[in-house]
């Protein structure tokens, strides 16, 4: 396993006919993840501090238990913390704080070589598409941002509030990702969520500083990103 330096270890895997990019977006194109969006909001919405405060020693004392979830299955934690969290919200709530976040928050938090690295995938004919078990209100605008496309979980208008679609989150990277030809694929992740996809195609990147345990899985060699 070895770190990518410059392009050229980039042409070195494109020489081999590689034309097709699958990249995860939470903690892999951005630091970021769903909780922190959920912060976003209530921060907006509380506009006392002492009610702000308060909020952070709840979230302090519920953050072991979703931690616990997450670790057991994201798919558990997506069921039991977005939809519980977001499903207040209408869709243009969410849709206006969605796009406030990205401009105010995400775009400050490239992963620079990420970041660069899909431009440079896409000046040389490569085919990136955004993989993401994040909702689409947010991944959209990564989606525009790189003028890819994308593949994540519908956000749909239910009643008064939102309803996400959470049938095809069994299995949702993996299911995507056997449709390529993994001869001719990367696939670029962050985390053993990302493994279904890592371990399918010829060329998986890790965005990472270090080697990790669950990194032995992959069975072809992986080369690392530093975040």
């Amino acid at each position: 396993m070895k770190h990518i330096v410059d392009s050229s270890d980039i042409d070195g895997i494109l020489a081999n006919g590689v034309n097709h990019a699958v990249i995860d977006v939470d903690n892999t194109i951005t630091k970021s993840n769903i909780a922190q969006f959920y912060m976003f909001i209530k921060r907006e919405r509380l506009k006392s501090r002492l009610l702000w405060w308060l909020f952070l020693m709840y979230c302090f004392a519920a953050a072991p238990f979703y931690l616990a979830v997450d670790r057991l299955s994201r798919d558990w934690f997506n069921h039991i913390f977005v939809q519980r969290k977001f499903g207040k919200y209408t869709y243009e709530q969410l849709e206006r704080y969605a796009e406030r976040y990205f401009e105010e928050k995400l775009r400050k938090q490239f992963i620079v070589p990420v970041h660069d690295l899909i431009f440079y995938l896409k000046e040389k004919g490569v085919q990136v598409t955004l993989l993401s078990t994040n909702f689409d209100l947010i991944v959209k605008h990564y989606g525009t941002y790189f003028q890819v496309p994308y593949v994540c979980l519908p956000v749909v208008k239910h009643d008064s509030g939102i309803k996400i679609d959470f049938s095809q989150l069994n299995g949702f990277k993996r299911n995507y990702i056997q449709r390529l030809n993994p001869a001719t694929t990367m696939a670029i992740g962050d985390s053993k969520y990302d493994l279904p996809m890592l371990e399918h195609v010829h060329y998986p990147i890790i965005v990472a500083n270090k080697k990790k345990k669950w990194m032995k899985s992959i069975q072809r060699e992986a080369v690392l990103i530093r975040a």
